[in-house]
């Protein structure tokens, strides 16, 4: 895992284009991770994963908690049985 900044990615675009590891995007000035880029192999094994979670949290206003906690009850199930 590597962490780059905006000069990073102009010295090297590759970081971004054709990542390697994966690689976080720091900004500059707060030292605070802004980005997260993953190899393509990585994201095609988390893919529904995240995409759950993005959806949740695009979401969570109109989800309860409590509905929150069964999906991810249900989510760590359903990967358990697919092992």
């Amino acid at each position: 895992m590597i962490t780059i900044n905006a000069s990073d990615i102009i010295k090297k675009p590759s970081y971004i284009t054709r990542p390697t590891e994966i690689t976080l995007v720091e900004d500059v000035k707060k030292h605070i991770k802004r980005s997260v880029v993953l190899p393509s192999a990585l994201y095609e094994r988390v893919r529904d994963t995240i995409e759950d979670e993005v959806y949740m949290m695009n979401n969570k206003q109109a989800l309860s908690k409590k509905s929150y906690n069964e999906f991810l009850v249900i989510e760590t199930i359903s990967e358990e049985l697919a092992k």
